[in-house]
């Protein structure tokens, strides 16, 4: 079968040859580029009423070309919730606004240490920034190999929601307590929170609703209702960034639920290779994910050896994107296990098991 990257034995003889820094240049892989900044037309809302919050503010999530950067109103309460990135009490403790910086730079322990010296009960809304804000250092930290678990986070994410059900950020603590639901292996409990996300009404969170939900069926194996959650994602009408973005790795995961399933293997391969070849290189979350659904197509198809050059593929350049890394080193442990290549098997395994404990893929290791 012609490859659309490299022959196996063009890309064994790279990986020999060169470092790992050599093997994400262009001279080796010819897609792997630095993205291009793509500029927007900011454009504010002044005034207008209900013409301006409930039908150019929506609008204005569809555009190519424009997106809403202000809306100047009188009273919060017109302003859409997906529209706040941030809301502050007038005498908010200087800590909660260094934490919001700290979260935005990776440093969780130290967001959680200033949120620590916060003195709550004065201000409600000030509370409710400290205890997101909170469970959100924490849920990152678990996710990124840091000292917090998985089961401890999701308690916190829990106790915030229960507790600020009418809070600006609750969609997105909902997404963030699914995601440790699935971490954690409660996939009931994670599909029930990726289902509220598509009735949100948040464009952006009602695609990562569709995508997660089909990520949970895939777990459950139960890929057509899978391929009917990424179907419903690729339907969406938004023609945002991020819609968009979604909407091609929810093509590449339904390429991958539909060989779960029965189908063709031979159809989903071209259909990814397709995918390989005509999308941008830029999208490097997007390539983790189409790789990654090649080599599960190539095991489904009993071809080990392409598997394995697949998922070694998403190891070696793709370990900045996290969840197709994570499932690229369980598949490659569960591989080089069955070859009895036990080194090679323990060295990825070690990272699923620091980098990736907090994930899913760490809790299906033998």
């Amino acid at each position: 079968m012609a490859q659309v990257q490299t022959s196996r034995r063009t890309f064994i003889k790279k990986v020999s040859a060169s470092t790992l820094g050599l093997m994400a240049a262009s001279s080796a892989f010819p897609y792997i580029l630095f993205p291009q900044k793509k500029e927007k037309l900011g454009v504010a809302l002044v005034g207008l009423g209900y013409y301006s919050t409930s039908i150019l503010a929506p609008a204005l999530q569809l555009t190519e070309h424009c997106e809403l950067k202000g809306i100047v109103t009188g009273s919060s309460e017109k302003i859409p919730v997906w529209q706040i990135e941030k809301l502050a009490a007038g005498n908010e403790p200087s800590e909660v606004r260094k934490a919001r910086d700290r979260i935005e730079a990776s440093r969780f322990e130290e967001a959680v240490e200033l949120l620590d010296k916060v003195k709550l009960g004065g201000n409600p809304i000030t509370d409710a920034e400290v205890g997101f804000y909170r469970a959100l250092a924490k849920s990152r930290m678990a996710f990124s190999g840091g000292s917090v678990s998985a089961v401890d986070a999701f308690g916190e994410m829990s106790k915030f929601i229960e507790a600020n059900r009418k809070s600006h950020h609750i969609v997105p603590a909902t997404e963030m307590r699914g995601r440790l639901a699935m971490a954690t292996g409660k996939l009931g409990l994670a599909k029930q929170q990726f289902g509220n996300l598509t009735k949100s009404g948040w464009p952006e969170y009602v695609a990562k609703g569709y995508f997660m939900s089909g990520e949970v069926l895939m777990r459950q194996k139960e890929y057509p209702q899978a391929v009917a959650a990424f179907d419903q994602l690729i339907a969406l009408p938004g023609n945002d960034d991020l819609t968009q973005h979604y909407r091609r790795l929810a093509k590449c995961q339904k390429a991958k639920a539909e060989a779960m399933s029965g189908a063709d293997v031979s159809a989903s391969i071209k259909a990814l290779e397709a995918i390989i070849k005509q999308e941008n290189p830029d999208d490097r979350e997007l390539f983790a994910y189409a790789y990654n659904a090649l080599g599960s197509c190539h095991l489904k198809a009993n071809d080990q050896a392409e598997a394995l050059e697949k998922f070694l593929l998403t190891h070696l350049v793709y370990a900045t994107e996290s969840a197709p890394h994570a499932e690229a080193v369980y598949q490659l442990a569960d591989i080089w296990t069955t070859q009895k290549q036990t080194d090679r098997a323990s060295e990825v395994k070690q990272i699923l098991n620091s980098r990736y404990r907090n994930t899913w893929w760490s809790s299906q290791l033998n």
